[in-house]
């Protein structure tokens, strides 16, 4: 071969080469430029979203430290709005195959819309939905009359959202999905719980069907959970629901004005923004969940959903979800337990068959104070329910006729009947119209003006003190006592003692009334000098609740000085670091009543506790304790029959010499007021029996003290 052909080879290869090389610049620079673009194009296209997340709400624990309310994970079906379909019709196809595919496995989707079909058909606005039912009326929604049906709102429903033709039943699931939907805001920003608490088989096969069930997803979420059945202290923990119209305007009003208070600090602004309502939040509705609402609620955190114009979707948390606080109640779990064990038994053995056959439910109240702060220790109500399942159960509970759902130990007013007795002897001590050594003789009736009043069972008792009146609860000795001091010092003394006025505890309660002059005149009516007399004993238009009795009998018990009563104690942050929130005993009244009165009475109170109508029952305590009994009658008509029927009364301290708690429990039909002293019995035992300990013991966390 000649150097000439060598030389013109390897030219040819060195070309090659070059070429080969020069097309990869090209190519790789092509890449470069492509890459450049689309990312320039992602960039000129991107979408931020913040989307608000949850708080746990706080736990609710008793005095020591054990739990009453706490939160527990839960999966939850949620709709996202950036995947969901946009088309109305193509949406309902969705929502109506999850409400299928939910149903077919025995498990529930959240259903609020406050119209129900009935059996034959027909369609009914739900009970004591009032509020969701002006909403869906109004401009803001379906722009109807204030007066328009069930149907005309269920017509309005299928033509808003396109679903005339579907079948009836299936339009209303639909439909209350949309309503739903459309309540709580949905959009991008605010994504939609369609069902909580579902089972893991089910999140996994709507995530791998996710293109069909486009928009919904899983996610973790928490649920409120309450310590055994629900059943305990149901009527003092109270309830959580979705927040409606109304309280979403009440909290954002309050937010509005919070935020302007707080113009000149951007800071603080944050805060109160990061903690304000969303349509999609719940909200406490009664009981320590409404009442400790801004504390436990907790603040929302911040989600930040970054979309390319790819449709790539990121997400990232901007700011934390922070819990709510840890409520910390006086109430004593154990002591609460056998309260309620033991009313609930004691008004199965005692209830009068009779005026149960005439419509009067076995009920009854019960309720433990702390003498020395106005702590109450515990509270019971008969017949109660379960918070745990009383959404599914409301309609039940509500047509019940014992009313399960009232709390009739702080919301109930009831003739006290004898146990009023104490404060009539306070009056006439007081008054100095009578003395511990004045003597009353009781023949067995009392002539007054025209009319002739009998003393208790119609037994003549002879000369009787004041102790010894309240011993036998003789009505002829407090009969004198009123017609010489008049009914405005007896109202004035029992309003002193705390009768006929809200306590000033945190969650609802009733009035009561003190019966006299301005309460007849108010609604039209006289007062009759007899009833003055009545009213020192406890009858008339007396109507107190089992709080206030507590409450009276405790500022007997301590020596005159009236507390208010509470439930919450103090509220610590999640981690147990901080105290947000801190209640110490405070006093509502000095009454300021001689202690030769005050002793006069507890001698009287005694005497019933251990020698007269409640030895047997309080006479053996490790303890001395006293009380006094009480009873009131009432009559009901059913069908034309008169049925009567008889509360019973105890007001009650322990120990005696020197009182820690009273005890006050109401039995309504139960024949007589020591009938209800076997449930006092039962929860001084206990408190004996743990005497210098209920007090002290607390959680290893110091604050929680």
């Amino acid at each position: 071969m000649t150097r000439s052909k060598i030389n013109r080879r390897a030219l040819g290869v060195l070309i090659l080469t070059a070429l080969v090389f020069l097309f990869f610049i090209i190519m790789v620079y092509r890449t470069q430029l492509a890459s450049r673009a689309a990312g320039a194009a992602d960039t000129a296209t991107v979408k931020t979203y913040s989307i608000p997340v949850s708080a746990d709400r706080g736990e609710i624990l008793d005095r020591s430290g054990n739990t009453f309310v706490f939160n527990e994970q839960v999966n939850s079906i949620v709709l996202n709005a950036l995947s969901f379909p946009s088309d109305t019709a193509e949406g309902n196809e969705v929502l109506l195959h999850l409400v299928r595919f939910l149903e077919s496995r025995d498990e529930e989707w959240i259903d609020n819309l406050p119209i129900r079909r009935s059996a034959d058909g027909s369609l009914a606005f739900e009970e004591n939905r009032e509020a969701d039912i002006r909403w869906m009326k109004s401009s803001y929604y379906l722009n109807l009359n204030a007066y328009a049906t069930a149907e005309n709102c269920y017509n309005a429903l299928l033509e808003e959202y396109g679903l005339e033709d579907y079948a009836p039943e299936d339009a209303l699931k639909v439909a209350s999905v949309r309503y739903n939907m459309t309540r709580r805001g949905f959009n991008v920003t605010t994504p939609y719980t369609f069902a909580t608490g579902v089972s893991i088989q089910t999140v996994a096969y709507i995530k791998e069907n996710n293109t069909f069930f486009r928009g919904a997803d899983a996610e973790v979420t928490s649920e409120r959970k309450y310590i055994g059945n629900g059943h305990l202290a149901s009527h003092l923990l109270g309830l959580v629901g979705a927040i409606n119209a109304e309280e979403y305007e009440e909290q954002k009003a309050l937010t509005d004005e919070a935020l302007q208070a707080a113009a000149d600090d951007p800071e603080k602004q944050a805060e109160i923004k990061s903690a304000a309502y969303s349509l999609s939040d719940k909200i406490g509705k009664n009981g320590i969940e409404q009442a400790m609402e801004p504390y436990l609620k907790g603040t929302n955190g911040v989600k930040t959903l970054t979309v390319s114009g790819s449709g790539k979707v990121e997400e990232e948390y901007s700011v934390l979800p922070r819990t709510g606080g840890t409520a910390i109640l006086t109430l004593d779990i154990p002591m609460q337990q056998i309260a309620e064990a033991s009313l609930a038994r004691q008004i199965r053995e005692v209830t009068d068959e009779d005026a149960i056959a005439g419509g009067m439910s076995p009920a009854g109240a019960v309720v433990v104070e702390d003498v020395r702060t106005g702590a109450i220790l515990a509270s019971a109500s008969y017949p109660d329910f379960s918070l745990s399942t009383y959404y599914e159960d409301y309609n039940e509970l509500a047509q019940d006729a014992g009313k399960p759902l009232w709390n009739r130990a702080f919301q109930s007013g009831y003739s006290p009947g004898s146990t009023m007795k104490p404060a009539t002897a306070v009056a006439g001590l007081e008054e100095e119209v009578i003395t511990p050594d004045t003597y009353v003789f009781c023949e067995g009736t009392y002539e007054y003006i025209d009319q002739t009043f009998v003393c208790f069972n119609k037994t003549a008792h002879g000369f009787v003190n004041v102790q010894q009146a309240l011993a036998y609860s003789c009505n002829i000795f407090f009969f004198d006592v009123a017609q010489k001091v008049g009914i405005q010092k007896l109202n004035s003394y029992a309003s002193l003692l705390g009768l006929g006025q809200k306590t000033g505890v945190e969650i609802s309660e009733t009035a009561g009334l003190v019966a006299g002059y301005e309460e007849r005149e108010a609604q039209g009516l006289g007062w009759r000098p007899g009833e003055t007399l009545l009213a020192a004993i406890g009858q008339s238009d007396n109507s107190f609740s089992p709080l206030q009795l507590t409450n009276y009998c405790a500022t007997i018990a301590n020596g005159g000085t009236r507390y208010v009563p509470y439930l919450v104690s103090k509220v610590l942050s999640a981690d147990y670091s901080q105290i947000y929130y801190e209640r110490n005993p405070q006093v509502a009244v000095q009454t300021n009543i001689k202690d030769t009165t005050i002793q006069a009475i507890k001698e009287g109170m005694y005497l019933v506790a251990n020698e007269t109508s409640c030895r047997e029952q309080l006479g053996h305590l490790k303890y001395d304790v006293a009380c006094k009994t009480g009873t009131a009658e009432k009559t009901r008509i059913v069908d034309g029959t008169i049925y009567e029927g008889t509360d019973g009364f105890l007001i009650a301290f322990g120990p005696y010499e020197e009182p820690e708690i009273a005890i006050t429990v109401v039995i309504e039909n139960a024949g007589s007021g020591a009938s209800t002293a076997q449930v006092a019995a039962d929860i001084f035992t206990y408190y004996f029996d743990t005497l210098n300990t209920v007090q002290n013991v607390q959680p290893e966390n110091e604050l929680l003290g």
